[in-house]
């Protein structure tokens, strides 16, 4: 599946849902929903990590 608005990366069968705004893993599983997801930290707007694309 393609994502537009998703962060995914795909791992084999396993596809990993990161946040949209750090990177960090959100969920893994076989298929997400394709919209924008954030980790708790950056909702908050206390997140210090930096997203790294291409990773």
């Amino acid at each position: 599946m393609n994502y537009e608005h998703a962060a995914v990366e795909v791992k084999g069968d396993v596809a990993v849902l990161l946040c949209n705004g750090c990177g960090i893993t959100i969920a893994e599983g076989t298929k997400h929903e394709d919209r924008e997801h954030y980790c708790t930290m950056c909702m908050s707007g206390n997140c210090k990590a930096k997203f790294k694309k291409g990773s």
